[in-house]
């Protein structure tokens, strides 16, 4: 097979190097694949977890909580969740999985963490407890730290869930 294509030529080159450093870094992880993948992360700003938000549980009494689609966290990645309006009590976030353990704050925030880190392909899920929901304007509620920062904004009248 001839490929005529500058193009697909340079398309099927990339794609060979990819899969060559993740084979690389895969049989060995130090050495020169270790430094290929941290100047291949340093140069792409590769995130390795993505923040977001999601409903859970039965229609009748759904909650909000926020999500950590991992990608492959670092042991030690922190978070952060806050809200905008103090609260009247301590902020509480219960998570559905030991890789981030549920966690107390303070009226205003609740700070989280990875101790051993998280796989790829697992997804956290983090539902705070303990927050205002205010009768006139919004409160809004951040999960900021590894891989980004999401919010959502809620109030007594407007739930997103």
């Amino acid at each position: 097979m001839q490929i005529t294509s500058g193009r697909t030529r340079h398309r099927l080159l990339s794609a060979a190097g990819a899969l060559a450093l993740s084979a690389a870094t895969l049989l060995c992880g130090s050495g020169a694949a270790g430094a290929a993948e941290t100047a291949e992360t340093s140069s792409t700003s590769v995130q390795s977890a993505t923040l977001g938000w999601t409903c859970i549980g039965p229609s009748y009494n759904r909650k909000l909580a926020f999500t950590v689609a991992s990608t492959g966290v670092p042991a030690g990645s922190t978070w952060t969740f806050s809200v905008s309006r103090t609260s009247y009590q301590g902020l509480q976030v219960f998570s559905d999985s030991g890789y981030v353990p549920s966690a107390s704050g303070t009226a205003q925030s609740v700070n989280l963490s990875a101790p051993s880190g998280i796989p790829a392909g697992v997804t956290v899920t983090l539902q705070p407890v303990y927050y205002l929901l205010p009768t006139s304007g919004y409160n809004t509620l951040t999960l900021s730290g590894h891989g980004g920062s999401v919010s959502v904004a809620v109030s007594a009248s407007n739930r997103p869930c």
